[in-house]
């Protein structure tokens, strides 16, 4: 899914970016394509170095909404890694079966098992807490170099300026999750499981045991809309950390 920094995805249950198409469906419809502009450039990303900074407590930073935070962290369990391919999804696309796009990340970490912390973003009254990143730690050394996780096919140089490809969000809710448990998760989310529903819940996370391993589930910042995942990469470019950025931070 390629999309700008604030391209919104109302009412739709899936949407996916082929060549200036965006795909649409909602739960009671058949699929339908509409045009979408992809020459204009969005607003600036904020910078993923500066997006790490919600994992140091204590730190101020300035919210895209123009007001003051200070960085918190929120432990949110361990997630299973069976065999390393890390999907990243909004569980209501899973309905009636994944869409095409539903694949994990090109670049995978070895097995095992990953702590996955939240950066909050502790604001005024006007906007409170908000989670505003979420980080899988796969080795806890000092990142040198991020890079945007792609899925098979997509190709950052065909990008225009400060668009990305990323997880487009409905329910306000991204889950992380093993490959090998899709076939069970699609089963879950359609015998109509809210284990999900943390809005409804007033969570912030949530955790579903499977048969080979578990899934996390997380809030997604402002709600619903598009988000980058970033590799970030140790200096002798292992993968140190997935992060997920809900655009709440000011790009500088």
């Amino acid at each position: 899914m390629a999309l700008d920094r604030r391209r919104l995805i109302s009412i739709v249950a899936g949407a996916a970016a082929v060549g200036g198409l965006i795909w649409l469906q909602r739960l009671d419809q058949t699929p339908q394509f509409v045009t979408v502009p992809t020459d204009a450039p969005g607003p600036p990303l904020p910078s993923p170095f500066l997006t790490a900074q919600l994992f140091h407590p204590g730190t101020r930073l300035r919210l895209d909404l123009g007001e003051t935070a200070v960085a918190a962290t929120e432990d949110a369990g361990v997630l299973d890694l069976p065999t390393g391919q890390l999907i990243a999804v909004d569980p209501s696309w899973l309905y009636r079966g994944p869409r095409p796009d539903t694949v994990p990340f090109t670049v995978s970490a070895p097995p095992g098992h990953y702590p996955l912390t939240l950066g909050l973003a502790v604001g005024p009254r006007s906007t409170g807490t908000l989670v505003a990143a979420a980080k899988l730690t796969i080795r806890d050394e000092p990142v040198a170099t991020w890079e945007m996780a792609l899925r098979p096919g997509e190709d950052t140089a065909t990008l225009p300026p400060n668009h990305f490809f990323g997880v487009g969000v409905d329910v306000a809710t991204i889950v992380l999750f093993d490959a090998v448990e899709l076939p069970e998760m699609v089963s879950l989310t359609n015998a109509g499981s809210t284990a999900f529903d943390l809005v409804d819940q007033r969570h912030t996370t949530g955790s579903v045991e499977l048969s080979q391993a578990n899934t996390i589930a997380f809030q997604t910042g402002l709600g619903d809309g598009g988000y980058p995942v970033w590799i970030g990469r140790t200096g002798d470019g292992s993968v140190a950390a997935y992060m997920v950025d809900m655009l709440v931070l000011a790009p500088s």
